[in-house]
């Protein structure tokens, strides 16, 4: 060990062993990969993946994701059209997050390769980037914009230079996927409480947290500017910020509306495992902070004692707002599992904390180790649950969507069929619906595919078995509209022509009325005229 480096201080990269690195890589790959094998063992189509599998297009620059679009384009050199690769980009996914942990343990001294590992686990393993992972399009370009939002704090270097590379890649990040900002955000903070760990003074602490807020004020300007004046559509809707003090209630109603999503995405016994350890990590900034004021009392004004006391108290809830980060600012975020890529920062910042405060204060790293497995634990037991949930969820999907091809190419032999109209839902497959029973985010993440108020997804789905038949609930038409009550109405008035355990198949003229579950008995039991007494 060089003895002109402090024990509790930081090492630079080169002072790291190249066989430390190369182990903290492999460590996390095998981990990250059990996270991941689960997913592609289900091999599902995810939300977009639908059509951009089945057209090959990517819609990314709409969403503001240009450079989403650009990496798609060097990985594949296609012209007008993509084709799925995965999962190519699913390991390249899991890759960029192992070497984000290599530099974790680089930039804050973690000498420990398994430490190191399973403290940086979290950032692509927390339950909610099970979404990222599982989109075979996206799962790599969400993955480079975690990394590009964290490098200004875990590798470039503090001076002007890497002042403005750190922009360069914040600007980066967000062109890649925007909400992966708020990993920056939650790193932002973790450089403040490590300053006050290491005794940093007041002023240097104040300055070093302005430039960085600063550094990701400008990149979100640029980005702005750039690339945000060209977002349209049904994402520049969902974009719409608040425009004064008069909308600021709709930010208390965000933030709500986000602490119960999380709230809900688990059940009781799932907190009262998980809670205490939450806790303690949240324990340790405040602890960090308090003796940071105390210490800075003896030669700082009252009035600097008193916002250092509040800063410290708070910071584990300005923590938790980073998380949301900008989209607390939106009239009407988004709010999917996807979206919370902040998550997984602030579990791995909180464990750097945890770790760095026993080695400052000479106690056993045993205890982070120990909090960071339980964390492993959780995550590995979701991913798994979660995978062979989306695994029948499909099985159970193509069999019906299989079964209805193979009903509509026998009727069309001797009746001709142009139009399909579905009704109802299939749900969940009964395994599927054991797991969200259990881990209620995986309503969240696993959409069924054959539902009626799922008009997007359920076309997309069906154009793989049915390709040549026009759905009318995806075509808007006012005749179609107005078509569909007179057809559903029809199909309760006759036996139908196809009956199996999940839809009833009726004929009325030249189009296919398709009654998923229980739909039939239901819309034909409403409809049926009362018999009198």
């Amino acid at each position: 060990m060089n003895p002109s480096i402090p024990h509790n201080a930081p090492i630079a990269a080169s002072d790291a062993p190249a066989s430390a690195g190369r182990s903290v890589f492999a460590i996390l790959l095998a981990l990250y990969f059990l996270i991941l094998y689960p997913i592609l063992r289900a091999n599902r189509y995810f939300d977009d993946d639908l059509k951009r599998a089945l057209v090959g297009h990517t819609g990314w620059d709409s969403n503001g994701r240009p450079l989403t679009t650009l990496l798609m384009r060097l990985l594949q050199y296609y012209d007008s059209a993509m084709v799925d690769i995965s999962p190519l980009t699913q390991i390249g996914a899991i890759a960029i997050l192992a070497w984000a942990g290599v530099l974790i343990a680089r930039r804050y001294a973690i000498r420990s390769p398994w430490m190191a590992a399973l403290v940086a686990f979290p950032l692509g393993a927390q339950p909610f980037y099970m979404e990222n992972l599982s989109y075979k399009f996206d799962a790599l370009s969400m993955s480079v914009a975690m990394l590009l939002a964290v490098l200004p704090m875990i590798a470039l270097k503090d001076n002007r230079r890497g002042w403005w590379l750190g922009v360069l890649s914040l600007f980066a990040s967000l062109c890649f996927y925007q909400p992966a900002i708020n990993a920056c955000l939650i790193f932002i903070l973790l450089e403040l409480v490590l300053a006050q760990l290491h005794d940093r003074g007041v002023r240097p602490l104040a300055m070093k947290l302005l430039s960085r807020a600063l550094q990701a004020g400008v990149a979100m300007l640029l980005y702005q500017l750039v690339v945000g004046i060209h977002i349209h559509g049904w994402v520049r809707q969902q974009s719409a910020k608040i425009h004064g003090l008069h909308d600021l209630p709709v930010v208390k109603v965000n933030i709500v509306d986000f602490l119960a999503f999380i709230g809900n995405s688990f059940n009781a016994q799932w907190w009262r495992y998980f809670a205490p350890v939450l806790i303690l990590l949240a324990v340790f900034p405040v602890v960090i902070g308090i003796r940071h004021a105390l210490k800075a009392r003896l030669t700082q004004p009252a009035w600097v004692s008193v916002i250092l006391f509040a800063v410290s108290l708070l910071l584990p809830l300005a923590a938790l707002a980073c998380v949301f980060g900008p989209m607390l600012l939106l009239l009407k975020p988004e709010i999917e599992p996807r979206v919370l890529m902040g998550a997984g920062p602030l579990l791995a910042a909180a464990l750097i904390v945890m770790q760095a405060a026993l080695r400052q204060w000479h106690r056993s790293d045993r205890w982070t180790l120990a909090a960071a497995c339980m964390l492993a634990l959780g995550m590995l037991t979701f991913a798994s649950a979660y995978g062979n949930a989306l695994g029948e969820q499909k099985n159970y999907e193509d069999r019906i969507a299989s079964q209805l091809a193979e009903d509509l190419a026998e009727l069309q032999a001797d009746h001709p069929i142009h139009a399909l109209l579905l009704d109802g839902s299939i749900g969940y497959s009964p395994i599927t619906a054991h797991v969200a029973g259990q881990f209620p985010l995986v309503h969240t993440l696993i959409i069924p595919y054959l539902q009626v108020d799922d008009v997007f997804h359920t076309h997309m789905f069906l154009m793989y078995y049915v390709p040549d038949v026009v759905d009318l609930r995806f075509e808007p038409s006012a005749a179609n509209l107005q078509r569909q009550p007179a057809l559903l109405a029809r199909a309760c008035q006759a036996p139908p022509a196809r009956t199996t355990r999940f839809y009833s198949l009726s004929l009325v003229d030249d189009t296919a009325v398709v009654m998923l579950g229980a739909a039939r008995q239901q819309r034909c039991a409403a409809s049926a005229p009362s018999v009198p007494g």
